[in-house]
């Protein structure tokens, strides 16, 4: 049983899913320490995983990066699922039961007015086999679920769910497909490339979606997806990626953004995203992405009558 003590959503709370209904579950990983698609686990083995987890629980919980963390997520990622326009889902967040006890309290605090969450603390776990389990916890079938992932310092669209259930419905004759929202602006939030990007890529991991009767969607190399299942992509409901030296992924150099096909963002092209998508964003929320900077300078381009 995953329950821990300190959960964030009601202990009661216990989803029984209708038969055939389209379920729509989305995980987020808060400071997690387990396998899953992140370097430092990738072709270790079980015997050194101990020691591993004890050098990631020393840059997971570091003040500095729990308070950026905490930011992000709440200004970001949660913003966004509560201002969804189909409030019908569930938000698994899944975190470390070794989290100092002053960053659980903060987590679940946060966690606590949202509906669709249900937070768990748990030991060391694969995220795969964490989030099956409380998908069973909850009464949720695998087979009848549309999954997505979400990092905690990333967000989607307010449309997100609605758009994703609207194909999710089209495709449901397949038992397993993928799902992308290609459009990204991702957001280099500190050294020389520092600014927000136009960076058009399918099945980046900001709300990746997979149907399948027995996998995870962290079972899924995002990237491939499009390589094992049936896939469709949807250009027109973005997501903002924020990028800063605290996570897995490498710093930018400007060759690296020019081959991936990223381009600066337009002050107006981010001000029509932010009307149309993000509005939910505060002055924090679009401080944290760096949008602030670009819209405070956008011209009011006229909407067309």
């Amino acid at each position: 049983m995953l329950r821990q003590d300190g959960d964030c959503r009601p202990q009661e709370r216990k989803t029984v899913a209708a038969k055939n209904k389209i379920n729509i579950v989305g995980v987020c990983r808060f400071s997690m320490l387990g396998r899953g698609d992140w370097k430092a686990y990738r072709n270790q083995p079980d015997e050194n995983l101990e020691q591993i987890y004890r050098e990631k629980a020393v840059e997971l919980f570091a003040p500095e990066r729990l308070e950026a963390r905490l930011a992000t997520f709440e200004h970001l990622t949660l913003k966004s699922m509560a201002a969804q326009t189909d409030q019908d889902f569930t938000f698994i967040v899944l975190s470390s039961d070794r989290m100092p006890l002053p960053w659980r309290e903060r987590l679940i605090e946060l966690c606590a007015p949202i509906e669709q969450v249900v937070l768990r603390f748990l030991p060391p776990t694969h995220v795969a086999e964490a989030q099956l389990a409380m998908m069973e916890e909850l009464s949720i079938p695998l087979a009848d679920t549309l999954q997505f992932r979400l990092d905690d310092d990333d967000c989607v669209s307010k449309e997100f769910i609605r758009r994703a259930r609207r194909h999710a419905t089209g495709l449901w004759k397949n038992t397993m497909f993928g799902l992308s929202f290609s459009t990204n602006y991702y957001c280099v939030l500190d050294g020389p490339t520092e600014g927000v990007y136009h960076w058009p890529v399918p099945f980046f991991s900001a709300g990746a979606s997979v149907r399948h009767p027995r996998n995870s969607v962290f079972e899924f190399g995002h990237f491939r997806i499009p390589d094992r299942l049936l896939a469709v992509t949807d250009p027109f409901f973005p997501n903002i990626v924020t990028h800063r030296g605290d996570n897995d992924t490498p710093r930018h150099e400007a060759s690296v953004l020019r081959k991936r096909g990223m381009v600066p963002a337009t002050p107006d092209e981010l001000r029509k995203a932010v009307a149309r998508h993000f509005d939910y964003l505060t002055e924090e929320g679009l401080a944290l992405c760096g949008f602030d900077k670009f819209l405070a300078t956008a011209p009011a381009t006229p909407e067309p009558a």
